[in-house]
């Protein structure tokens, strides 16, 4: 990639940032904060890593979606037959709405930590004005807004962490890697990596550089658009609130059982107002996060059917709001919504080696990715990627049934 081109693919940039603004959400946030606290800088190597692979998978991803000309599901179906379409539709779709269910349990558990007024019937609130957001084009504006609080927060991540004292030594033994035994930990890891590497933002990725018209002659754009978004702006993110919850949450011994304990890294920079703008910040995340999981949903289910994808079509915008819908029953599920974010993120994780599998399958396919076959770094990245996500969802799942090895 010629440096030069770089001012021209910055103003081009896009369907990965999408993707990683949904990555940069309160799920991945819970997630490295319970890490990072619960175990110092011990699973630094597995946040690292979740970068790397998801930059890999956002890539082969975008990759399919330009090379087979359309979404992953319909490319499944014709190369693979009607069978794997459709356990591929249910998977992605299945792990789609579980996070959809858990994402408005925690917008509505944050909006009576701001407000005061706890009521799980908030969720119909939610609901109606996403979906109506979506639906009717009005959403992007406040979505830009919610951005925009986002990053302030991440900054206040990003300076706390420059002013803390790390030590060397801790962040060298965090380099490698370890399996400790128990099911927190197989959680913690497997939550870490499902926020990077989920099959819901690597399906929908198919979809949004077809919908931005990219074509072979982008590829290099698509990388370079995924590295900067996915390897280092999700990488900063999730960097720096481990880096903060590791260096002043875990030599106190403060165990995060709620939203509210997270806020105290942020505590050495912000003072007293480290909870207004920590709990701000994680309902704006939250807030842009859930629209495209509504989305993805859309794309999964319309995609199989072979309706338009677009609310133009009333059969995309109906699926649009019916999932909005579903996900108002999560704030009625019982339990501290941040605790549940990372247990979606891993269940998450356990469909997406599918996902991936298929993807790799279609770039070896020399009838789909003719002439645009994978280098071998990338090839050796993308199965370092399966194997990984493989090897995490499966000591998730045997940890949780009781299996220890």
């Amino acid at each position: 990639m010629a440096v030069n081109r770089w001012p021209e693919y910055i103003g081009k940039m896009g369907p990965a940032w999408i993707i990683s603004a949904v990555a940069c959400g309160p799920a991945t946030l819970a997630s490295v904060s319970i890490a990072g606290a619960s175990y110092g800088f011990g699973f630094l190597w597995v946040v690292i890593l979740s970068a790397v692979f998801g930059s890999t998978a956002q890539y082969l991803a975008a990759k399919i979606g330009v090379l087979g000309g359309k979404g992953i599901i319909a490319l499944t179906e014709d190369r693979l037959g009607r069978i794997w379409a459709w356990i591929l539709v249910i998977d992605a779709t299945v792990a789609t709405y579980i996070a959809a269910l858990v994402l408005m349990n925690a917008l509505v558990g944050i909006t009576g930590l701001a407000t005061g007024l706890e009521s799980p019937w908030w969720g119909i609130f939610y609901a109606i004005v996403i979906s109506g957001a979506i639906i009717r084009g009005g959403y992007r504006w406040f979505e830009l807004l919610c951005k925009v609080l986002v990053g302030l927060v991440v900054l206040c991540f990003v300076l706390t962490a420059i002013q803390v004292d790390i030590r060397v030594s801790d962040v060298l033994v965090g380099l490698i890697p370890r399996f400790p035994s128990g099911i927190k930990p197989a959680l913690m890891m497997a939550a870490i990596m499902g926020g990077a590497v989920h099959i819901t933002i690597i399906g929908m990725h198919t979809y949004t550089v077809n919908a931005r018209g990219w074509q072979e002659k982008d590829l290099s754009l698509a990388r370079f658009d995924t590295v900067i978004s996915m390897g280092l702006a999700f990488g900063l993110y999730s960097l720096a609130i481990f880096t903060v919850a590791a260096a002043v949450l875990h030599p106190n011994n403060l165990v995060i059982r709620r939203a509210t304990d997270a806020a105290l890294g942020l505590g050495p920079l912000l003072g007293k107002g480290a909870m207004a703008i920590f709990l701000t910040g994680l309902w704006a995340a939250t807030f842009s996060t859930i629209a495209p999981t509504f989305l993805a949903g859309a794309y999964f289910i319309s995609d199989k059917m072979g309706w338009q994808k677009d609310v133009g079509d009333p059969r995309f915008a109906l699926v649009v709001f019916l999932g909005a819908v579903v996900s108002a029953i999560g704030p009625f599920i019982k339990g501290s919504f941040f605790l549940l974010l990372p247990i979606m993120l891993a269940l998450g994780l356990c469909g997406t080696p599918l996902i991936i599998a298929i993807i790799m399958y279609f770039l070896f396919s020399k009838k789909v990715a003719v002439g645009y076959r994978n280098s071998a770094i990338l090839n050796m990245l993308g199965i370092l990627t399966l194997l990984i996500t493989s090897l995490l969802a499966l000591r998730f799942i045997t940890q949780r049934l009781g299996i220890l090895w």
